[in-house]
């Protein structure tokens, strides 16, 4: 499977969920433990932290765009056009994205401090100013609108190619190939990540259009305490989207479910997996045993009047 170009995409986009969900959960764990926390204490880490943040939370999305991409072209008719994909563009294209968006949120190294809103209180935020504005609508719209909707547009020019592809013959002069199971599966897993993608990502644009739709400064308390709600709730749901992938993948692909299990198996203590033989081996044997007896006939003596 690594030798697929589609997987390569599947590769980056799940090192960046776990990198995203790492990066977020880490700290707060530790900070809730300890009561230490470097964000306010530590200008660097602060600046770190939301530069990595911010990077990770858009990677994901343009990672399974270019993964949509690879799908429609492997499941293209054409000959030419299914060539392209090619493990070679992958790691350009892969390099070519993560690289563009680290220079775009750059600026975050000058436009990040930590800051007093109230007395004793402390946070690591963007400066307020035009920096600031820019990155929530930038994001809104790199990451809500933008990828989502290029996601549907090949998603359904993948569907299409699948469903043509299990209708028509198998043909040289039409330059029609059957897929091969793993295109198959790749695809498959793909558009239940585009199902899962486009909802998230949507619902987190309208809960943030949703809380644009008055100035800050003529917000009361109450409508400050909601805004701040519900982008605290669209924020968890780039980590819920991140979260599910392996649940995702585990109930779609059976050759998925296959490689957990040997994972498992593999990292498990010796000790535990000869237990376990030793279980299933006792398990087996009674049964058999039992078996044996249901099936033994006894004979009765039948006595004739």
């Amino acid at each position: 499977m690594r030798k697929n170009s589609g997987s390569i995409y599947f590769i980056a986009f799940n090192i960046a969920n776990i990198l995203v969900l790492w990066i977020c959960l880490v700290p707060f764990v530790y900070r809730y433990m300890t009561g230490i926390d470097f964000t306010i204490s530590n200008l660097i880490y602060c600046r770190l932290r939301i530069y990595l943040l911010d990077v990770l939370i858009v990677l994901p999305s343009y990672y399974l765009t270019l993964a949509s991409i690879d799908r429609t072209l492997v499941t293209s008719h054409n000959a030419l056009i299914r060539h392209r994909s090619t493990r070679r563009l992958a790691f350009w294209t892969i390099s070519g994205i993560t690289l563009l968006w680290f220079l775009y949120y750059s600026p975050i190294w000058f436009f990040v401090s930590i800051q007093s809103p109230a007395p004793d209180f402390y946070i690591c935020f963007f400066e307020p100013g035009v920096y600031s504005m820019f990155v929530s609508y930038s994001t809104m719209t790199i990451t809500g609108f933008l990828p989502p909707f290029l996601m549907t547009i090949f998603g359904i020019m993948t569907m299409r190619n699948f469903r043509r592809s299990r209708v028509q013959p198998i043909t040289n002069e039409n330059n029609i190939i059957a897929l091969s199971s793993k295109d198959r599966q790749l695809a498959i897993m793909l558009l239940f990540e585009i199902i899962i993608s486009v909802v998230l990502s949507s619902f987190g644009s309208i809960l943030f259009v949703y809380t644009q739709r008055i100035p800050n400064e003529r917000k009361t308390m109450e409508q400050q305490a909601l805004d701040y709600f519900l982008l605290d709730f669209g924020l968890n749901l780039v980590f819920v989207q991140a979260s599910l992938t392996c649940y995702s993948n585990f109930i779609v692909s059976k050759r998925f479910r296959k490689n957990i299990r040997k994972l498992i198996w593999k990292l498990m203590p010796r000790v535990c997996r000869r237990q376990l033989m030793n279980h299933w081996s006792n398990i087996a044997s009674n049964d058999i045993n039992m078996t044996a007896t249901a099936l033994t006939v006894r004979p009765h003596a039948v006595t004739i009047h």
